[in-house]
């Protein structure tokens, strides 16, 4: 059975989304406030960060699933979890840059346009080897709601 929880094992996070082809430099002015594996005994098999971007913009970061276990909704109870934690913490808008826009759509998260929050997440994007190669990404939001 999958366990989420939380962990401070950031190195084996990235390197789980490195493996799934997110890109692997930082960003400047990244703070981790919060990361969850997705884990099968042992074996980390999924991850998330709950960053905060230069002191303002609160992101969904790092969310992958190991391959063999993607399609068991793990990535969204990962999702959920951060969501949840969020809320706890007050946040009332979440960010991300989204490789796979389709899931978050589904989330209920939506593509923002041009404007000062999308030049913070897609701002280095030019930079990566992978873009608009392997990857086409869209900055996104969901605000909120209170459970």
């Amino acid at each position: 059975m999958v366990e989420i929880r939380t962990t401070d094992d950031l190195d084996a996070i990235r390197s789980l989304g490195i493996a799934a082809g997110l890109d692997a430099g930082d960003r400047h002015g990244e703070e981790v406030v919060v990361a969850w594996g997705a884990y099968e005994g042992d074996e980390l098999i999924g991850g998330i960060t709950l960053s905060r971007y230069q002191g303002r913009l609160d992101v969904v970061n790092w969310m992958a699933v190991a391959e063999p276990f993607r399609g068991q909704g793990i990535a969204a109870r990962l999702l959920e979890r951060l969501e949840d934690e969020a809320r706890r913490r007050g946040i009332g808008t979440l960010w991300l840059t989204a490789r796979a826009p389709g899931f978050f759509l589904s989330q209920g998260y939506e593509t923002i346009e041009r404007g000062e929050e999308y030049d913070v997440l897609l701002g280095e994007c030019p930079a990566c080897d992978q873009f608009r190669v392997t990857c086409y990404p869209l900055a996104m939001r969901k605000v909120l709601a209170v459970k």
